[in-house]
């Protein structure tokens, strides 16, 4: 019966530290998808990618705890672990809290790529606005109309037809939903953790009961 419990959370322990692994990896994917698509988000990318490969080293120590049957380096993760669930907690809390604030920079951070932008802007046009506006099919800051000619990367790829909205209001509302579904994303995370470091936890007290008794129970 021991056995078959043991066996149990050790499967358990398993399955959830593969979640928590591709978490980590779309986190890392996240990372490196920010840090290549816009140039002026470098700390964020950075911060996102460092986090992944925490979340992955972090799991990758759970895996080698349970198949180890190591209580030692059970305990190691469900620490790591407990310290990760604090950590995202506050940056949810903080990003909840400070939403408006954050978004205010992200708005500020696109007026500078607005003025970065090569002036007179020509139809070949390959500044970082002109990434934005093949990426979100907008066209100028407020619309088509800021542009004397619109460049080629104001004509939607597939229509070929002049996309009529400006990027300022469409970029804004994309990150906001996507820092929206970054959160849900974490807390669904720090949930599948809890259950981890809870497995772990229980695992590693079987593995000590179960020393504890073939020492002075010896078969």
């Amino acid at each position: 019966m021991r056995d078959a419990s043991k066996k149990f959370l050790k499967s358990a322990n398993a399955i959830f530290t593969v979640y928590i692994k591709l978490f980590g990896l779309i986190v890392i994917g996240l990372g490196v998808h920010i840090f290549f698509k816009f140039e002026h988000f470098d700390t964020a990318a950075f911060v996102i990618f460092v986090s992944g490969i925490i979340i992955v080293l972090a799991s990758l120590f759970g895996t080698l705890g349970a198949v180890r049957e190591s209580s030692r380096m059970s305990k190691s993760f469900v620490a790591i672990v407990v310290v990760l669930i604090i950590l995202q907690v506050l940056t949810v809390g903080f990003f909840w809290l400070f939403q408006t604030s954050l978004l205010i920079n992200v708005d500020k951070t696109f007026d500078q790529l607005w003025h970065d932008q090569p002036v007179p802007v020509k139809p070949g046009n390959v500044s970082q606005i002109a990434s934005i506006e093949r990426w979100l099919d907008c066209c100028g800051n407020v619309s088509y109309k800021d542009y004397l000619l619109p460049p080629n990367s104001c004509y939607n790829s597939n229509t070929n037809k002049l996309n009529m909205e400006g990027c300022r209001q469409k970029f804004l509302d994309y990150i906001a939903e996507r820092w929206t579904a970054f959160n849900i994303f974490a807390l669904v995370l720090v949930g599948v953790e809890i259950i981890c470091a809870l497995l772990a936890y229980v695992l590693a007290h079987s593995i000590v009961n179960r020393w504890r008794r073939s020492k002075y129970f010896p078969k």
